[in-house]
């Protein structure tokens, strides 16, 4: 356990929040020196206060965060001045949290965008004057038509942050011919998603427990009562579970997150050590024989006697010694999680697969919920789907939804011969032209589909972002067109100093154009910027999973009208299709962005105008999604079918192909799991196949057919006073899109680095003392692997939390910007940059008055940015970034 208690710890939590609340404590922050000499003066803004009697409730989707509450936006005066939850939302249940609210500051921000920008002088030089739409669209639709007439649609690119438009970015560039809808998945969740991709199929990507029913979980490195994912909807029903039904929530992680701070265990791990805890977990319930003897045989494509044999040294004591939990608790948590079964389930996230090993430990944490048989059953790890109902693995009579007819063709593939496939450079074409045919059918260029990290897009085409730069850099890659679309790379990404100095490069990026809300450090190096509309102005549909096993769907409207000249991307991207022409135009043929959602939606069972009252969809009276894989194929499907005599797989034909529809299994026809062999693969081959393809070492653990442990190679040894650094995301911020939301920086604008007290002790430190932290590069076989030199530094402020791993380090992100406008960067007396496109009305001396943390009134100032010091650090075969891998030296200074 830690070495806090976990009643001190408790009182701990219980302190801080009743400080925070009384406006005591900025929690983990310092307090200013002095607090603002002259009283504030009043806003003028009405958005601060609301007459309930007067405002109009309209419902729409949250955009704080990635989990996509429902909401209703309180409308007065033509002004949003409140936000709460839709009672409707069967996952959030009419809760929210504190980022929702922040959306109001977002919108009504005095340094938002709110006109096009062309720029005027150097790029990145801060120099803009405000444009028209309609120069703007000359400008990049000539551009366009220069790209496609040379036939090489492929030299323009979208790159995007968080993409909630559901198909929209990928509909504009196959309409002009591009493949290049490019993201930040790597850098975000790609090893949780290829955890359960791996065993279950392609649709089943995302955690969706049985969390109110559950009797026991076991947490390995998420942070649902903080930041996840679906937050909401989880940890609502994880204490709704604890405290009506008794379960129990054990946590695994290198921190006191607010998860640990509520659990009922608190084990404080070494860093990247997690997979050893499952797997000898694992090597408990096999060796006593506490599985699900039946699931097992009649799912799993492993025996349990190969599995046996596999986990043979994955003894409790073998965990110990690596990750410091005493084998007596591992060895009795695994037996009260078969015995719990199948009302148990473990949860993952970041904090288990972030790492070099991390995919094979997220497959290891899952294989104990297949070993005791929870999959689908009630309590247990459910199987749902959040990818629009397809109705083809047990949701049957789901009404489907999408992008509206016609569709785009999706591009050609990168065959050897086409023009693309032989500008690249001879090595990746070799790795590439060895590959099988059914392979080589799958690549689209480096920057999509990224010839080193097959399982990127061996399931989802996830992409590897992070090596976008480097790749352009090195000549693996060639654009001439690059759009941005609400996204940070140059102050988010790792040696995010890489993503600037490529921005800035005008023979590697020819042309930029940012679709954004304000200047971010990304928008800044464009040539053009595009104001978009906030998430409380635009049209969306939802597509998430749900937390009570019934999918359900939303629509996001708009609550007001578009400020500005501010335009949707749809709108954006329907208007420079226009322009272009050449067929573009007919994939968006619509007058509005609600016609055009509108025409995505019609086959819902309830009418346009009555979802735009409720806000949600959701039949309540559908039975949960129980057991989907042994729900029986209609016997119409059947008719006309084909059965695999070897493997059970039940096919029809669609359009001169196999389809499959279903698995016999004891001589029933049932849906069985989305995966190719619809069971669940315990043994994927697809790892092996995948280090074959990537030219990966054979020796590299990476390539494990079977879910497996193996030390991280930057962590084997250690050098006397080196820190695992690791990051992590507060309750109140957004990745870097909540830094000007004021409200939310109040509470949280710096971010000391944590460290346990013992340790800084150790390094002649005290708490509040400024240091220097410096990262080595990464080991094994990654990007610049075993480089000499530091990738980078950052100083910062050191606070000695107890609770702490005695070797970990852990600093936030979120904080540190230099663009955003003065709640972001702090810096009072700065001229806002892109101030041609902003609108003096919204100006609001509230802003400037009361931020009292900016280092011009005293305060602390608005924290250290920290990702450039994170080197470029993709796992192999998978491509996700390894956030808490890192290696670091402390320096006082």
């Amino acid at each position: 356990m830690s070495d806090v208690s976990r009643r001190d710890f408790l009182k701990l939590t219980a302190a801080a929040s009743a400080a925070a609340a009384a406006g005591e404590l900025t929690l983990a922050q310092d307090k200013p020196a002095e607090q603002p000499s002259a009283p504030a003066k009043k806003s003028k803004h009405k958005h601060r206060k609301i007459d309930y009697r007067k405002a109009t409730a309209i419902p729409t989707i949250c955009f704080g965060c990635t989990t996509q509450c429902g909401v209703l936006g309180w409308v007065q005066d033509g002004e949003v001045r409140r936000i709460t939850g839709n009672p409707l939302d069967p996952n959030n249940r009419g809760h929210i949290c504190a980022k929702a609210n922040g959306m109001i500051h977002g919108a009504y921000y005095p340094e938002r965008l709110l006109f096009p920008l062309r720029r005027v002088g150097k790029r990145g030089e801060g120099k803009w004057k405000r444009i028209t739409w309609e120069e703007a669209y000359d400008e990049i639709a000539a551009r366009m038509k220069k790209i496609r007439d040379a036939k090489r649609p492929d030299l323009l690119a979208v790159h995007v942050g968080r993409d909630k438009t559901q198909g929209v970015i990928q509909r504009f560039l196959h309409a002009f011919g591009s493949p290049h809808a490019l993201n930040r998945r790597a850098i975000c969740s790609s090893n949780p998603r290829v955890s359960n991709m791996s065993y279950f199929g392609e649709p089943v990507d995302w955690d969706t427990g049985d969390y109110g029913s559950t009797r026991l979980i076991l947490n390995f490195g998420a942070n649902p009562m903080e930041a996840h994912q679906g937050g909401m909807g989880a940890l609502q029903r994880i204490q709704q579970a604890r405290v009506d039904g008794g379960a129990k929530l054990v946590t695994f992680e290198v921190r006191p997150s607010a998860t640990a701070s509520v659990s009922d265990e608190f084990y404080c791990v070494k860093a990247g050590t997690d997979g050893a805890i499952c797997m000898a977990m694992a090597h408990v319930i096999v060796r006593d024989k506490l599985y699900d003897e039946k699931f097992w045989t009649r799912w799993c494509n492993l025996s349990l006697a190969e599995l046996a044999e596999h986990l043979k040294p994955f003894t409790p004591e073998f965990a110990q010694r690596e990750s410091g939990v005493p084998a007596v608790d591992i060895e009795r948590l695994a037996k009260e999680f078969a015995k719990a079964a199948p009302r148990c389930l473990t949860l993952i996230n970041r904090g288990l697969t972030k790492h070099y090993n991390g995919a094979h430990s997220g497959r290891a944490a899952r294989l104990l919920d297949i070993l005791v048989g929870n999959i689908g059953r009630p309590g247990g790890f459910g199987i749902t789907s959040r990818s629009n109902w397809k109705g083809e693995w047990g949701q049957d009579g789901l009404p489907r939804f999408g992008m509206p007819d016609p569709n785009p063709p999706a591009p050609q593939p990168w065959l050897p011969g086409t023009p693309m496939f032989e500008e690249l450079p001879e090595p990746v074409k070799a790795r590439v032209k060895a590959w099988p045919e059914n392979w080589q059918k799958r690549y689209f260029g480096e920057l999509y589909t990224p010839s080193e990290y097959p399982l990127s897009f061996a399931w989802q085409v996830m992409r590897v972002g992070q090596l976008i730069y480097p790749y352009l850099k090195e000549g693996r890659g060639r654009l001439e067109l690059y759009f941005s679309y609400v996204f940070n790379s140059g102050y988010n990404y790792p040696e995010s100093q890489v993503a600037r100095e490529v921005l800035l490069d005008e023979k590697l990026i020819p042309f930029h154009v940012a679709i954004d809300v304000v200047v971010s450090e990304t928008s800044a190096l464009a040539d053009i910027i595009l104001p978009e509309t906030t998430s409380l102005e635009r049209w969306d549909f939802q597509v998430t999973n749900s937390y009570e096993l019934v999918p359900f769907t939303g629509i996001r409207q708009p609550v007001i009208k578009p400020l500005g000249e501010s335009r949707s991307v749809l709108t954006i991207f329907r208007d420079l299709a226009r322009r272009v022409g050449g067929g573009m135009e007919k994939y968006f043929d619509f007058e509005d962005d609600e016609q055009f959602y509108k025409t995505a939606m019609k086959n819902l069972p309830i009418s346009w105008e009555e979802l735009k009252r409720r806000g949600i969809y959701y039949d309540a009276s559908r039975p949960k999604d129980y057991e989907l894989h042994e729900r029986p194929v209609p016997a119409k499907e059947l008719e006309g079918a084909q059965i695999d005599e070897k493997t059970g797989l039940i096919s029809v034909d669609d359009k001169g192909k196999p389809k499959v529809i279903g698995i016999m299994i004891d001589k029933k026809a049932v849906r069985g799991f989305p995966s190719k062999s619809r069971k669940i693969e315990v043994r994927q081959d697809l790892f092996a196949q995948g280090a074959r393809l990537a030219g990966l070492p054979a020796e590299d653990p990476c390539s494990s057919p079977l879910p497996t442990y193996f030390r991280i190679p930057s962590h084997v040894q250690l050098e006397k006073n080196e820190l695992h650094l690791v990051t992590f995301k507060w309750n109140v911020h957004t990745q870097s899109r909540s830094n000007y939301f004021k409200y939310q920086v109040e509470i949280v604008h710096t971010n000391p680095v944590w460290m346990h007290p013992d340790t800084g002790r150790r390094l002649g430190l005290k708490d509040g003392d400024w240091i220097e932290v410096s990262v080595k590069r990464p080991k094994g076989n990654t990007y610049r692997a075993g480089e000499s030199a530091a990738v980078g530094s950052f100083k910062n402020k050191v606070k000695f939390v107890k609770g702490m791993h005695p070797d970990v380090i852990a600093c936030s992100h979120h904080v540190g910007h230099w663009e955003q406008g003065v709640v972001a960067h702090g810096k009072l007396a700065r001229e806002p940059n892109g101030k041609a496109g902003h609108d003096p009305a919204l100006q609001d001396r509230d802003i400037p008055d009361n931020l009292w943390w900016a280092r011009a009134k005293g305060g602390p100032g608005n924290g250290a940015a920290i990702n450039e010091a994170f080197p470029i650090d993709p796992t192999p075969l998978t491509g996700t970034q390894n956030w808490y891998d890192c290696v670091a030296t402390i320096r006082k200074i």
